[in-house]
């Protein structure tokens, strides 16, 4: 048999070729060339040729075709190397070799560099010292199998906030003897870490795995490294997580990442108990007239405070909400006499709102100014701004002349005026069709009415608790009831719905009560400031086959708490982490608006263009018709790493400006149906209210709807309705849009300017 060659120092430098070169004698196949090659840790490839013997000689000299395009110095064993052609390199023995037939010749060529492609045949031929052909046939050289890394992370439990058991796998694509692997943790991940077979350390985000011992490991080998024990951060998301594995001089076996998804499921929430309902007192009817009687009344246009009366006059109630056989009290700073008239504000022949209750020449006092001041338990600052200490003006009975809706208490001497609101509930255990929510936690928010609200007051930000016992600031005392409300509450009547009304105070108070009150929930347009019980309770309503149709954006985005069963006040967390820890999402993924109700908040907008396309939501509106400033206020979208609920969908998009980073954001109207058939749909943008009365807020850099627009989307808001309520509500065709016969005035809207 022919003896394993020793080394050579002889070298050969190839440049690139063109021509195999192959030889085939009619022995070949007795020949029984093969060709191999393998990988180097330089990273050339060494080829090695074997044949068997036909012809017993002295061997002088062997020829070898390589693959054209073949590069690099090569070198042998026991022989010199030296080029024929471009495609055929002859080794020469560096002693008298002989050999018998049958016996195997085996030559190595190290330091090639193959090109690309293949397999190839190439030839072989050992010439002997008399000339006679030893041996000659053919080979095929398949190309080396080449590895990628394949790196995959698999989780076993990949929710965010809890613990999870991580194996992080790579392929190797170098042979070598590994001495470690070095995987990167999850953004903000925490434990007590184990692995098995080897040791872990962790150190800046990443955990080096080291086996007890080297191993060896080949091309195409498959690792496999647990990491347990890891404790997943609150937030999760998409993230890329990598690996690499090293030998101890620092040679990478294979290096990659893979992106993992740590989706929050929407958190869990405590059951609201449903009270039952009391009977209603005396004098108070067991069930209220239809919408369309109600609205058959005589309605006026003398609601309306023109800003000509604006001034110094203001007013609150000492409740958000009534209902029949309540007594609401009424402060106002005035020092004349003056008028207070109850408006119930609906649609009345395009009117508005018609008189429910007035009394004339009520005395009034110059009230002490709101004071603003309080302190935390922990000693800081709250910047509460309270007239709680006004005296009372007068007393307001709520009786059977006060069907529930939504109300405005005008307050006027003649020349200054103001508004009071208030909304009336109907807790006479009716279900209706349609319930409309109003956003008083909201309105209070952007109060600022004698100091301070949450975003104004103090060289450290705004207030940490805010009280209902003080004026609005805002749209004449209404709050954010006329820039962004009155229109659901004027549509929803002018077109007879069986509709009723509550606010954020009542769902947190009565939320349990939501499924028996109401078959679909229309939430306003920007509905921001949650409590624990708010959400539970619209969750839980969900659940149960209430629709919500959220008419609206930025909602439940902010985390308050009701200092007591009154709720004449809440708290907010503003001292932790700034603006950020007053937020749900703050609280982690799974608090985040978007599991709740589709999408969730970006970033506020002054104003941008929304063309329809088609589907059911623009049922009757000619896809491509334009609607400048729909996309108004603030947005939401359907953030990629957030959970989205199984068969949600995107009926509409598109895409705002943000005010406060000048970037493009996009805007999505998404829809699902949730487990217990209930459908959800988040609207994403402020606009859908003020655009139903064609009056939005005039800070927005939106044009005064017009005719057509006001039309159109009081024909989305339609389809919205019907497609929500699974057809419960039966809208009737929008021939001409309702239009509001008074002219009320623009009112500046504040909006949130944190990201």
């Amino acid at each position: 048999m022919f003896r394993k060659l020793l080394a050579s120092l002889a070298a050969l430098t190839l440049a690139s070729a063109a021509v195999l070169f192959i030889v085939r004698a009619a022995n070949a196949d007795a020949a029984n060339i093969s060709i191999t090659a393998t990988q180097a840790t330089t990273g050339t490839t060494t080829l090695t040729y074997r044949a068997t013997v036909l012809k017993a000689g002295t061997i002088r000299e062997i020829t070898m075709a390589i693959p054209a395009g073949t590069t690099g110095r090569v070198t042998s064993a026991n022989g010199t190397v030296s080029s024929v052609t471009s495609t055929v390199l002859r080794w020469r023995p560096t002693r008298n070799i002989t050999v018998a037939v049958g016996a195997r010749l085996a030559i190595p060529l190290y330091g090639l560099k193959l090109p690309a492609g293949g397999p190839w045949t190439l030839g072989f031929k050992s010439i002997g010292t008399a000339g006679q052909v030893i041996t000659s046939g053919a080979g095929v050289l398949q190309p080396i199998k080449t590895y990628t890394a394949q790196v995959a992370v698999v989780a076993s439990n990949p929710i965010p906030g809890q613990t999870t058991n991580l194996t992080y796998q790579a392929t190797v694509t170098k042979a070598g003897t590994l001495d470690a692997v070095r995987m990167q943790l999850p953004t903000g991940a925490t434990g007590t870490y184990t692995t098995i077979n080897g040791t872990l350390s962790v150190d800046s985000g990443y955990a080096t795995w080291k086996p007890k011992s080297p191993i060896n490991v080949a091309a195409g080998a498959r690792l496999g490294i647990p990491v347990n024990g890891v404790q997943l951060s609150r937030y999760g998301g998409t993230m890329t997580l990598s690996v690499s594995a090293t030998t101890a001089t620092g040679t990478v076996l294979t290096s990659g990442s893979a992106s993992v998804p740590f989706i929050a499921p929407p958190a869990e929430m405590p059951v609201v108990e449903a009270a039952g309902f009391a009977s209603p007192p005396a004098g108070c009817p067991t069930n209220w007239p239809s919408t369309t009687t109600e609205n058959a009344k005589p309605g006026t246009g003398d609601w309306v405070i023109p800003t000509s009366m604006n001034g110094s006059m203001a007013a609150y109630l000492t409740q958000v909400s009534a209902a029949c056989g309540d007594t609401v009290d009424l402060k106002v700073t005035s020092g004349n006499l003056v008028s207070v008239v109850a408006y119930r504000m609906g649609y009345y022949a395009g009117l508005g709102a018609r008189e429910v209750w007035r009394k004339d020449d009520v005395p009034t006092v110059v009230q002490d100014k709101a004071v603003t001041g309080g302190i935390t338990g922990d000693g800081k600052e709250l910047r509460m701004t309270s007239a709680e200490h006004w005296t009372k003006t007068l007393s307001i009975p709520v009786d059977k002349d006060w069907a529930p809706g939504t109300y405005l208490i005008k307050v006027s001497d003649g020349s200054v005026a103001t508004y009071a609101p208030l909304t009336v509930r109907d807790d006479t255990a009716t279900k209706h069709d349609l319930m409309i929510q109003q956003a008083t936690a909201t309105w209070q928010a952007y109060n600022n009415y004698g100091g301070s609200g949450f975003y104004t007051g103090g060289v450290d930000g705004g207030s940490g608790r805010l009280t209902f016992d003080r004026p609005y600031s805002e749209g004449q005392g209404s709050g954010q009831y006329l820039s962004l409300e009155q229109g659901l509450v004027f549509w929803a009547e002018s077109k007879g719905l069986d509709v009723t009304y509550w606010t954020n105070n009542d769902l947190d108070q009565y939320g349990g009560q939501l499924p028996t009150r109401a078959k679909t929930l229309f939430l306003p347009g920007h509905d921001e400031y949650y409590s624990l019980r708010m959400r539970a309770a619209l969750s839980q309503a969900i659940a149960r086959g209430v629709n919500v149709a959220n008419l609206g954006a930025n909602t439940a985005y902010r985390l308050i708490t009701f200092t007591d069963d009154t709720r004449r006040a809440w708290d907010i967390d503003r001292y932790t982490d700034g603006y950020n820890s007053t937020t749900w999402r703050y609280q982690g993924d799974a608090y985040a608006s978007q599991p709740l109700l589709g999408a969730d908040y970006i970033c506020p907008v002054l104003g941008n263009t929304l063309t329809t396309g088609t589907g059911w939501i623009f049922d009757g509106v000619p896809s491509g018709t334009q609607l400048p400033g729909f996309i108004a206020g603030e947005v939401d979208y359907v953030w990629p790493d957030l959970y989205k609920n199984p068969g949600q969908t995107t009926v509409a998009s598109g895409t705002g400006t943000c005010r406060s980073n000048g970037r493009a954001a996009p805007m999505h109207i998404t829809t699902y149906t949730a487990p217990s058939g209930a459908r959800v749909l988040n609207g994403s943008t402020f606009a859908y209210g003020c655009f139903l009365v064609g009056r939005c807020p005039s800070n927005w850099t939106v044009p005064s709807p017009d005719a057509a627009s006001q039309k159109a989307v009081a024909t989305i808001v339609g389809n919205i309705a019907q497609w929500v309520s699974q057809g419960t509500i039966a809208v009737p065709a929008d021939t001409t849009a309702a239009k509001l016969r008074v002219a009320v005035p623009k009112h500046p809207l504040q909006t949130n300017t944190q990201p």
